[in-house]
């Protein structure tokens, strides 16, 4: 047996729909900003690690031509 969905059930989905629309926006631009917050703070650390890498590159650097120096003749 088949049972036919008149208009008022599909009336009453599509206002249901809309209404969990409504509920759940606030929701969706609270995630958006979240997700926002985190990608900002993950790019700030590559930003950190990258410049404390260099900074450890220019370190070893400095102290190898300084104990080259200082190991010279003079």
């Amino acid at each position: 047996m088949v049972l036919s969905a008149g208009p008022w059930s599909s009336e009453k989905a599509e206002m249901n729909i809309l209404e969990i629309n409504e509920k759940l926006r606030p929701q969706l631009a609270e995630k958006k900003q979240q997700f926002r917050n985190i990608k900002e703070k993950f790019l700030v650390t590559q930003v950190a690690c990258f410049l404390a890498s260099r900074q450890n590159k220019y370190s070893n650097i400095k102290s190898w031509f300084t104990l080259s120096h200082e190991s010279w003749p003079g």
